[in-house]
């Protein structure tokens, strides 16, 4: 995963309502088997496997993947690789928007031991691959396009600091696993502390070529890209995940720790899950 540079990052902001070109948003889970929204035809126990999948890739060292009553826990622990851990919507193509509230409880990302290392990244994310700039392979991520809005934890955070960062991010996929990716657009939505709740969207606008970020009432967000979006993705993917990316260290153990906790998913209104 390409770190951020939140320097170099383009930001539009339009004080407006959302554009007219993107669909409303309606529930798809909200976790709760006694009073579930959308309403469903029969009882649910557990992580329906009608919506979703789970997503397991990279190694950890410890994992929890369960509701908690009203909400979906998502917890990772890793000390090598990059890996993401979470669930997956079963229709990812005719997903076009998530909306969630997400609050991290705990996250920690430790880096090595020798100064000027690569920095090691924890994340918690709504996240998806949109369409794809290229020629799209069957099966292949090559050249597909990610939009992520997330929450971040890395080990140059300071010490004993509870403040994590919410960042919007698009990137296109340089390898068919998509574990080499170029940062197309970059925005930082401010702080959040650990614990909090923050409502988080990301939603393609594709007649107008661009994805809208939101965090609670704050002002939308546009990213806006350069390349072609009439593809469909290769490897279509919507999804909640954590993830890390830790650094090889000569001296010094990595570590990868985010735990989150997931409310009242929201898609696009065409994306609406069946009874």
């Amino acid at each position: 995963m390409k770190t951020l540079n939140l320097k170099c990052a383009v930001v539009a902001l339009l004080l407006g309502g959302t554009a007219h070109a993107v669909e409303a948003m309606v529930p798809y889970d909200n976790f709760n088997p006694m009073e579930p929204n959308p309403v469903r035809a029969t009882k649910v126990r557990g992580i329906d496997p009608a919506r979703w999948t789970h997503v397991q890739s990279g190694a950890r060292v410890d994992s929890v993947r369960a509701l908690a009553f009203t909400r979906l826990r998502l917890m990772s622990k890793a000390d090598a690789g990059a890996g993401r851990f979470g669930l997956r919507f079963t229709q990812p193509a005719q997903v076009t928007a998530i909306a969630a509230k997400v609050r991290m409880n705990n996250a920690k990302s430790t880096g090595c031991a020798v100064a000027g290392s690569p920095v090691a990244v924890s994340t918690t994310e709504l996240t998806g691959r949109f369409f794809n700039a290229g020629t799209p392979s069957r099966g292949s991520a090559r050249d597909d396009v990610t939009a992520s809005i997330r929450i971040v934890s890395r080990s140059t955070d300071l010490p004993a600091s509870k403040e994590l960062r919410v960042e919007a991010v698009i990137e296109q996929c340089r390898d068919t696993s998509c574990a080499g990716r170029t940062q197309l657009f970059a925005a930082d939505l401010g702080k959040v502390h650990q614990g909090e709740q923050a409502s988080l969207r990301v939603q393609w606008d594709a007649a107008n070529h661009r994805f809208v970020f939101q965090r609670d009432a704050q002002p939308e967000v546009y990213g806006t890209y350069a390349v072609s979006d009439t593809h469909s993705p290769g490897a279509p993917d919507k999804a909640l995940v954590v993830t890390h990316a830790l650094p090889t260290c000569a001296s010094g153990a990595p570590l990868g720790y985010a735990n989150a906790y997931f409310h009242d998913v929201l898609v696009n209104a065409s994306a609406a899950p069946a009874p």
